[in-house]
């Protein structure tokens, strides 16, 4: 029995260690957020990287866990060599604190009225209350709309890209607090022009009610940045993405001990 205890810890721990080091794409991710897409209407929003964009934004609810990834749907309006073979992309993801509806936050504020916005958007100030990258992002064939619009999906880890845990190092995100994030097809890729219309994020299965705040858009930014607004609204729609995190250490090692406790107890009732 002895040995079994021994064989039982030895598993334990070696499901810890590769719990730890499963990949965050395919069946091993943790979504802590999720927004499936609507397979059936399969509309979408144009977002690009790009000079004035524009791109779209969506938010939601963190519950503190770090951000390993991100997992979205989306779908092209022309042809960029996209099929149902698995290739790499890339986006720009962008990552923002929340302005609530009204604020009168200097950094809120609807640059083209100079009035606070009359609902939630993303907070506009660059470099200090938004971080934006590049990433090289796998992209894979999703399934087909009852419309016949192809929708596709996109996998990124975005751990250890940038301290601490992916966000601007002037700041962390704070379980419970609202948190805005946007994914935008670069511009020129596969053949396609700078300024070709290329691709759209899908809108989520929401019933037409959004969950937190509805999306917003840009149809320009100031100085050609789009990520700093002025927004609009999309009235009704939530876009399609899940936010990933990772199995906490703790918690599994918790669990682990607490097997081992059992395999354990096994042992005695055995001697009794």
């Amino acid at each position: 029995m002895k040995r079994m205890s021994t064989v039982i810890l030895m598993v334990l721990f070696a499901w810890v260690g590769a719990a730890q080091a499963m990949p965050l794409t395919g069946d091993h991710y943790k979504p802590k957020w999720t927004q499936l897409p609507d397979m059936v209407d399969g509309d979408d929003n144009l977002s690009m990287h790009r000079s004035g964009g524009p791109v779209v934004a969506d938010d939601f609810v963190s519950d503190g866990r770090v951000i390993a990834g991100f997992h979205w749907w989306g779908s092209y309006f022309q042809n960029a060599g996209q099929s149902q073979t698995e290739r790499t992309v890339q986006f720009e993801i962008s990552f923002h604190e929340n302005c609530l509806a009204g604020s009168a936050d200097p950094d809120c504020i609807d640059q083209n009225t100079g009035q606070p916005h009359p609902y939630s958007t993303p907070k506009d100030r660059t470099g200090a209350s938004y971080f934006s990258q590049i990433y090289d992002v796998e992209e894979d064939f999703f399934g087909t709309t009852d419309d016949g619009i192809d929708i596709y999906e996109y996998w990124v880890a975005v751990d250890d890209t940038s301290a601490p845990s992916f966000l601007n190092s002037t700041w962390e995100e704070i379980a419970g607090e609202t948190y805005w994030v946007d994914f935008a097809w670069a511009a020129g890729q596969f053949g396609t022009a700078p300024n070709d219309d290329v691709w759209g994020w899908a809108k989520a299965d929401n019933g037409g009610t959004c969950i937190i705040d509805c999306a917003v858009t840009t149809a320009a930014g100031v100085g050609g940045n789009p990520h700093i607004g002025p927004w609009t609204l999309l009235a009704g729609e939530d876009k399609a993405f899940e936010v990933i995190t990772v199995p906490e250490p703790s918690s599994i090692f918790l669990i682990a001990l607490g097997l081992a406790g059992l395999g354990l107890g096994f042992r005695q009732k055995a001697r009794t």
